[in-house]
């Protein structure tokens, strides 16, 4: 079967390379499934194809007027899908991208054909309006093979739920890498499975032990002189024109490996890029060392990177400019980033307190980054086995299967949550409805739920005494407190805590600060041992109530880098007084943001006087800025320090800086002139729309 054989446009089959492009089997039989109306779950490869299925299936949509959505599981894969979906506005369809405000109404929706959103976006929006369930007829479920964690697949396993048990009439695509147990997830959606193992690059997979490289299909083993195995490996592979990915169990393993590498690769290998650092704004510990490092065509990548650093990493790295990249694991469940050769260099992580192997399925989801289609004939999946029992493991996990995915709804503080949620939409009014939805779920498919019954009638007893929902056992209604919480999409637990900081009174910026990193939304810092008498001090200094126990410490932790973000402390001076990175400041900055909002919503129900503080507070934390000069990051390209800047040259306003010539402003360190031109422009036009 061609793409030729589907009737699809000459613009449409350009993104794929051609008009005569042959589908893989997999794809055929998916796009067959589709077009005779069924769900279908594939279970595939990673890099077989799997969203040229989902292109077909959402063009033959907007081919008979229907919309479609498509969730990935993090806002970097959104973008990703965005892009790529975007190549399509050419043949009239209408693409949007949501990520962020999970206060929005699905009202926008109407106006486009696409929408890619994560699972919590989307989840979000059913919380606002479940009526958005008519107005969509196919849903792209990407990476559905993480529907089983906990942290991302609840979301996305309660979305496709009630979207069925909303309209029995949608259609579900699911995308995945392989999952054992895919009838479970199969017969969950009532979906027609989709099994291959196919990959259009071979891989080729293999462990490193006492220097000696072993392949698990045979063949010649490859051996290594010298002590340092991993850079003679590294070099074997860039002198065949490959690039490597590196995955290690922590940051600063990634850092060390990387420096070492830089180091003890022969010279010459990689050879010298001629590379001028991007960077601009703040300076942060993980510049200078980049600086170093990408010359020698050597990095690493973290979520202690911020999101300019790890951009810039991504593109050298696609570019073949960076020759190794060093990498935590969260790498592999994110951006599209595959090399000719990938390497497991620890099989084991730290985590909870011991130390334990990583799973099969995090194994696999790795090695699977190993070839790159359109580059590579054949691509190689390696694993450092370090001593003999990790010899044994790792080989195990070469001949084992992923492990299989089960419903992570089941947790309580999920419980409460979908049930606030169930209540304030109207699909369930009573225990009766709740059991009835949870049917629907994977988790009412792989248990018998009517032997939890006890735990949804415990969520719905906690709602109603802490004032979510009011009425009696036969008939459940949502308060406005319940209401505005749902909608919020926040942990009833979280709106507590919020509530009972309103209604205390003394409210400080370092107090509120505090209450928001006490909520589960905000994770905190980890306090260690030096920390404690400057938590101490921060705490005692600011009249909070504690008790002697870490989650208390860990959240002050977290309340004082950002109380130091938003004094506008240098991205500098927050990373190394913290021992943390730009990109935990801002991950911490993206969800407090979220709870002052959250605040000040509450606060126009019980404190209506400080919703304004609270307003403030959420752009102060976004921004990074102190009160006086909010007002000028809403210029475009005007960040904090260049708004500093500008408010210490006297330019304290918007009028002032729209009545300035541009001669003034480019006076200003790093104004050039043609920044001050579209500064004055900007405030002026800001002006304009504040006074219609």
């Amino acid at each position: 079967m061609r793409l030729t054989g589907l009737d699809l446009p000459g613009q449409f089959l350009d993104m794929f390379d051609g008009v005569d492009l042959e589908l893989y089997n997999h794809q055929e039989e998916a796009i067959r499934h589709l077009e005779a109306g069924r769900n279908v779950v594939v279970s595939v490869p990673t890099a077989s194809g799997k969203s040229l299925i989902a292109y077909v299936a959402i063009y033959r949509e907007f081919l008979k007027g229907r919309k479609s959505m498509y969730i990935v599981p993090l806002r970097a894969l959104a973008s990703e899908k965005y892009d790529d979906l975007k190549r399509m506005s050419t043949l009239g369809l209408k693409v949007a991208i949501s990520v962020g405000d999970y206060d929005d109404s699905p009202e926008f929706m109407k106006k486009f054909d696409v929408i890619v959103c994560t699972s919590e976006k989307a989840d979000s929006l059913f919380h606002h309006d479940p009526s958005i369930m008519f107005e969509i007829s196919l849903i792209v479920a990407d990476e559905l093979h993480l529907i089983g964690d906990e942290s991302r697949g609840a979301r996305l396993e309660t979305f496709l739920s009630a979207a069925r048990y909303m309209n029995p009439d949608i259609r579900i695509l699911g995308l995945s890498a392989t999952i054992s147990n895919i009838e479970d997830v199969s017969g969950w959606l009532d979906a027609e499975a989709v099994i291959s193992d196919f990959r259009p690059v071979k891989l080729e997979k293999g462990v490193l032990f006492n220097r000696t490289l072993e392949f698990q299909e045979g063949g010649e083993p490859i051996l290594f002189k010298g002590k340092d195995d991993l850079s003679r490996l590294c070099e074997h592979y860039i002198l065949q024109g490959g690039q490597l990915l590196v995955f290690v169990n922590s940051r600063k393993r990634a850092e060390d490996l990387s420096r070492k590498l830089s180091f003890s690769l022969e010279e010459g290998v990689v050879g010298t890029i001629q590379w001028e650092p991007p960077w601009g704004g703040e300076t942060d510990r993980y510049q200078g060392i980049l600086s170093e490092l990408i010359p020698k065509g050597v990095s690493f990548h973290h979520a202690g990177l911020s999101s300019a650093q790890r951009n810039v990493v991504e593109s050298l790295f696609r570019e073949g400019k960076i020759k190794v990249l060093v990498a935590t694991p969260t790498l592999a469940a994110g951006v599209n980033l595959p090399a000719r050769v990938v390497v497991i260099r620890d099989i084991t992580r730290f985590s909870d307190g011991y130390v334990g192997y990583i799973s099969n399925t995090e194994v696999h989801q790795m090695l699977g980054r190993a070839g790159r289609p359109k580059y590579d004939r054949t691509g190689f999946g390696i694993i450092y086995a370090a001593s003999e029992t990790s010899l044994e493991r790792a080989w195990e996990y070469l001949d084992g299967d992923p492990e299989p995915v089960f419903s992570g709804i089941g947790k309580e503080s999920l419980i409460r949550f979908n049930t606030l949620a169930l209540v304030s939409t109207g699909i369930a009014i009573d225990i009766d409805g709740l059991m009835k939805f949870h049917e629907k779920t994977l988790l009412g498919y792989q248990t018998d739920i009517s032997l939890q019954r006890n735990r949804f009638e415990g969520a719905l007893a906690f709602l109603h005494e802490n004032g979510f929902i009011q009425g009696s056992e036969d008939e459940y209604k949502v308060t406005r407190f319940g209401k505005t919480v749902s909608d919020l999409y926040i942990d009833p637990v979280s709106a507590l805590v919020l509530k009972k900081y309103i209604d205390g009174g003394n409210i400080t910026d370092q107090r509120t600060l505090y209450n928001i990193c006490l909520t589960p939304e905000v994770p905190s810092l980890i306090a260690k041992r030096d920390d404690t008498d400057d938590i101490v001090f921060f705490m005692e200094e600011n009249s909070l109530d504690y008790q002697d126990s870490s989650d208390c410490f860990n959240s002050a932790k977290t309340a004082m880098v950002l109380y130091d973000w938003i004094c506008e402390k240098s991205t500098d001076y927050i990373t190394n007084r913290y021992g943390i990175g730009p990109g935990d400041i801002q991950a911490k900055v993206s969800s407090a943001e979220w709870m002052a909002y959250s605040l000040s919503r509450l606060a126009s129900m019980y404190l209506a006087e400080r919703r304004t503080y609270f307003e403030m507070l959420a752009i102060r934390i976004r921004e990074g800025i102190k009160e006086d000069i909010w007002e000028l990051t809403a210029i475009p390209n005007i960040g904090r320090v260049r708004a500093r800047r500008l408010y210490a040259s006297g330019f304290t306003s918007l009028d002032s800086i729209a009545g300035a010539s541009e001669q003034e402003v480019s006076r200003i360190a790093g104004f050039s002139h043609k920044l001050s031109t579209e500064t004055i422009s900007h405030a002026r036009t800001l002006l304009q729309r504040r006074r219609r």
